[in-house]
């Protein structure tokens, strides 16, 4: 037995070696767009021993599909559109032959009626790679599809709205919560070279996903429009550069239904190695569309639509700058709390450490900053988690009807809290903005900033408390730039039959130099996290 075993794996690293050398030679021969021909070989049956041999061979061989179909389009499109492709490098070119297909993917995925979907809205592979161009991993073990879409209407003209998503600056402030950073490394007149830091959710567990985009954008009908982003590795297959996570042909689908009014479909679709997410539940890739349709219609219902309540008689921000300020400084908010707890390093988190053990572990991240007086400090995030058996939408109730100061302990001296400003952010109940006045023990005057999310994939409370000037300079349309806030918040996320993965995160700030060192800082911390939790847990025994 042991013979044979060694026999296999002599055969199959030849193999991979054989593999590995024409590999090389379609990757030639794309450079040079010349057309080469793949060879076909039967793979062995391996045990166990042979796994990773086999895994090679197989993602080898996908890759020689894909760049014997790849090579054969670029000869075809250079016979259709001589002059294009006379115009272009050969690395444009085959760049803006692959954007074309990922523009027809997109279309294609986000129409009704295809056969590639299945009546429970999950993506049939086998019709998919029968349909669909082959960019990786087809029939190649250990990798996982992660795709969704979902469509809905929103509030805002078809034209602008292409013109904002196509805007990278204006793209992550429309997804605070998705998106933790975003450039753009080169531009042409086809298409974008993004660098992304994607957040597929607002846990320290799960690692945010880094990946350089192509995006293209193309005006397809009279009143539709299609944006499409796929992962640059696609116009290499470099072996040294291929991404822990690759993004497939995603994007949008936006149609202009009436004036002012948009039927928009996205769909999202990773492709990554099974191994690379290992976390205590599933993640839930079906509601990877559905959190980007969410904060979609969060910001276009917000820029249309100025539907404020006023609860109190202290401020008056009826005026549009008003409204506009206090929504962005919610948004920044909300952007602030996210990278802190998924310790984003482009944002210059760095991992600090973990108090405790298991699900229940206290983790933490710091960065360097200034606070609003330009006075160097350190600001921590820390993010505590619970398991408990009920939904989001149950548990976001409880919370958000509770009284603060007996859900949150750094609260316990609030003598009194009026909720002043509520701001619906969607038609959808949840959504919303609220402002409060807080009267302390003392006699200083304070108000609180709130922003709730509450959708299918789950449930967020966010909130930041700021000094009366801060707040009355924001009011009254002055700058955003210098406020500093230190969100703090929850997270519920399905987690099992009928369960949520609850988490508590706090944002603190210290004048320490060396944050690792404080017994008593690190201490502290553990308390508010953990005695926020069991607040929650106890309030959730006592109202259920």
């Amino acid at each position: 037995m042991y013979h044979y075993h060694h026999q296999m794996r002599i055969f199959l690293q030849q193999h991979n070696d054989l593999l590995r050398a024409e590999n090389m030679a379609m990757v030639q021969a794309l450079n040079s767009s010349s057309p080469s021909i793949c060879l076909s070989c039967d793979g062995p049956i391996v045990s166990t021993e042979e796994s990773e041999l086999s895994l090679e061979n197989a993602l080898l061989r996908s890759e020689i599909d894909t760049l014997t179909c790849f090579i054969m389009r670029l000869s075809s499109f250079r016979s259709l559109y001589p002059t294009v492709g006379a115009s272009m490098s050969k690395w444009h070119y085959a760049v803006a032959v692959m954007t074309s297909l990922s523009l027809k993917e997109v279309v294609s995925l986000s129409r009704q009626g295809t056969p590639m979907w299945t009546s429970n809205e999950r993506l049939n592979l086998d019709e998919y790679y029968s349909i669909c161009f082959p960019w990786f991993a087809r029939n190649a073990p250990g990798f996982v599809h992660e795709v969704s879409r979902a469509s809905a209407l929103v509030p805002f003209d078809a034209s602008l709205l292409v013109e904002n998503l196509t805007n990278h600056v204006n793209w992550q402030k429309i997804f605070p919560s998705i998106i933790a950073d975003v450039s753009m490394e080169s531009h042409h007149r086809l298409f974008q070279l993004l660098n992304v830091d994607f957040m597929p959710q607002i846990s320290p567990l799960i690692q945010t996903r880094n990946v350089k985009l192509l995006r293209r954008s193309m005006h397809i009908e009279n009143d539709t429009w299609v944006i499409a982003y796929i992962s640059m590795y696609f116009s290499s297959y470099e072996r040294h550069s291929r991404p822990n996570f690759m993004r497939f042909p995603s994007g949008y689908l936006v149609q202009r239904v009436a004036n002012g009014i948009s039927k928009v479909t996205v769909l999202d679709h990773w492709v990554y190695k099974e191994e690379e997410v290992r976390n205590i539940f599933i993640s839930n890739s079906a509601f990877g569309a559905y959190r980007w349709l969410a904060a979609l219609q969060k910001h276009c219902y917000n820029i249309w639509s100025i539907s404020i309540s006023s609860l109190g008689h202290q401020i008056q921000i009826f005026g549009p700058i008003c409204h506009t300020n206090l929504l962005n400084l919610s948004t920044s908010m909300v952007y602030a709390f996210c990278t802190g707890v998924c310790g984003t390093p482009r944002q210059k988190w760095k991992r600090l450490g973990t108090i405790g053990s298991s699900v229940s572990k206290i983790r933490m991240f710091n960065r360097e900053s200034r606070d609003m007086k330009g006075i160097p400090c350190v600001f921590i995030s820390a993010t505590g988690m619970t398991r408990m058996q009920a939904t989001p939408e149950v548990i976001f109730g409880l919370i958000n009807r509770a009284k603060k100061q007996d859900i949150w302990k750094h609260l316990n001296s609030v003598r009194d809290m009026k909720e002043l400003i509520r701001i619906k952010r969607s038609p959808s109940p949840g959504n919303e903005v609220s402002v409060f006045s807080i009267e302390w023990t003392s006699s200083t005057e304070w108000y609180m900033i709130q922003e709730t999310y509450l959708d299918a994939s789950g449930a967020m409370i966010i909130y930041a408390c700021i000094e009366a000037p801060y707040f009355t300079a924001v009011i009254n349309g002055g700058d955003l730039s210098d406020i500093k806030l230190l969100p703090c918040g929850f997270t519920m996320m399905p987690h099992g039959l009928q369960g949520s993965l609850v988490s508590a995160a706090y944002q603190v700030k210290t004048y320490q130099t060396s944050v690792t060192n404080s017994e008593e800082l690190m201490s502290y911390i553990k308390s508010m996290v953990t005695d926020t939790l069991g607040n929650v847990r106890n309030a959730f025994s006592t109202y259920r």
